[in-house]
């Protein structure tokens, strides 16, 4: 029997590097069919299909969006038709018009002629029978009695009168004043119809961002919801944990916030475009509606001027120094002569002594000497009010030219900010989608999930709200400078 030979160093170190390699060969192999038992044993977890998750139905009461407004306007038209018909803005200024047409009227009856007429009759219970001695008609004749009643039993009489002031140079020019007062308040009317539609724009584009918000708020919640059935299902089948859950259940509670707060602002933008409109009950607009032809119809309303100074507000601020400057005019006036005319004719059933009809006429100059320091006063303060108004017509144009400016501006600057948001959603969903699909299949963790969900609704939010500030500053960048008829 022959001995065996000793392994030599070279062959002892090759014999146990081999035997070391089957052992982690045998282990691996082992924890490879431990892991693949375990796996099939367990329900299949939720996997991509065609590149999107297969989410579970879920059902939440905030899904249901809020009811719809009581009343509802279909166009831009049906707006104005309810501005001019209830708008108590609209209502007022229109009113203004009205009274400077009515203060002419009375300034010109200051310089016309005043004609008037009585006619009276009375009746005496207790009179008294006299007698007097009258002149004989017959010359060199005894006196005539004659017998009367006093008082009379039955008095008519008849008296008109007619005034004039002929010269009134004072009264003469307050009628053109008020002929530029009734420019000015057209102008202010104008100007009032700008801030009216403004304002209808403002609440209508409000109420449609809020409207598109909220739906926004419930979109992320059915999402958030989706995310939180999948941490759900990952810790019911050992592929997760509670804390996955907790954090699905914040970011749930967090949207649900957001649909609240969310209503509760649509609800309100819907009030507020009621009250604008001049309507006690909340009002919406079309939800499908196009702001294209939505700002050709505003367009068309109110018509773009190329100058600053024929906007409405500035035109009106430079009547307005026209008027006070005439008001300057009007107090140095009263240190004017008058010259009036009157007559007066009466005529009555009884006369005695005298004839039963009389007539006269009388003309009256009147200079003024003294008044105690009156006209100077006036005089003062229609050179004050003057003064205001030139300033204040230079701070109107020039914040109707930074105004026109910034208005201008903004349109580029929402125009891009919209952009760089429509980029940030597209970008945000890209990661939402991403992060889903490896949270699905056992890659991340339920913080960078809820992180994503969150950046993907605030970016989609953002993106709805600039939309429609896109509209309003092209809208408010044509109504800066217009004149708006209706």
């Amino acid at each position: 029997m022959t001995s065996a030979r000793p392994l030599r160093g070279r062959e002892r170190r090759w014999l146990a590097s081999a035997t070391c390699a089957v052992v982690a060969a045998a282990v691996a192999l082992s924890s490879f069919v431990s892991v693949a038992r375990a796996q099939s044993a367990l329900p299949p977890v939720p996997q991509v299909n065609t590149g999107q998750i297969l989410t579970p139905e879920v059902n939440d009461p905030l899904l249901t969006p809020p009811p719809e407004a009581p009343r509802h306007i279909a166009s831009w038209d049906d707006a104005l038709a309810l501005i001019k018909a209830q708008s108590p803005d609209y209502i007022t200024a229109a009113q203004s018009v009205v009274r400077a047409e009515a203060q002419k009227r009375i300034t010109l009856a200051a310089v016309l002629p005043i004609l008037d007429a009585q006619a009276s009759f009375t009746h005496q219970f207790y009179t008294t029978p006299l007698s007097i001695l009258t002149p004989n008609p017959m010359a060199g004749g005894p006196p005539v009695p004659a017998s009367f009643v006093s008082p009379p039993s039955n008095l008519r009489t008849f008296a008109g009168s007619f005034d004039w002031q002929v010269v009134n140079p004072r009264g003469i020019y307050r009628v053109g004043t008020e002929s530029e007062n009734i420019k000015v308040a057209k102008l202010s009317f104008s100007d009032q119809r700008r801030q009216i539609a403004l304002s209808v724009v403002h609440s209508m584009l409000a109420t449609l961002a809020a409207a598109r918000v909220a739906e926004v708020n419930r979109v992320g919640l059915r999402s958030s919801l989706e995310r939180l059935a999948l941490t759900q299902a990952r810790l019911q089948y050992g592929q997760g944990t509670a804390l996955d859950v907790d954090r699905g259940l914040r970011d749930a509670e967090s949207a649900r916030r957001l649909i609240i707060s969310g209503d509760d602002a649509l609800l309100q933008a819907r009030e507020a475009l009621g009250a604008a409109l001049g309507s006690p009950l909340a009002i919406s607009p079309p939800g499908g509606l196009d702001l294209d032809q939505f700002e050709a119809a505003v367009t068309r309303t109110c018509h773009l001027n190329d100058e600053i100074d024929r906007r409405p507000d500035v035109a009106a601020a430079r009547g307005q120094l026209e008027v006070a400057e005439r008001r300057i005019h009007e107090a140095e006036l009263l240190f004017s002569p008058t010259l009036s005319f009157s007559s007066e004719f009466a005529d009555n059933n009884v006369a005695v002594l005298g004839p039963t009809k009389t007539w006269d006429v009388q003309a009256l100059v009147n200079v003024p000497l003294y008044d105690g320091g009156a006209r100077y006063g006036a005089l003062r303060d229609a050179r004050a009010a003057a003064e205001q108004a030139r300033q204040n017509l230079i701070a109107t144009r020039l914040n109707a030219i930074v105004g026109s400016e910034q208005a201008q501006r903004l349109v580029g600057v929402r125009q891009a900010s919209r952009d760089v948001a429509k980029r940030q959603v597209e970008l945000a969903q890209k990661i939402d989608d991403r992060t889903r699909n490896g949270y699905a299949n056992g890659f991340g963790n339920s913080l960078d999930l809820v992180t994503s969900a969150q950046d993907l609704r605030q970016s989609e939010i953002d993106l709805a709200l600039l939309d429609y500030q896109v509209a309003e500053s092209r809208v408010d960048a044509v109504l800066t400078n217009a004149e708006c008829l209706y």
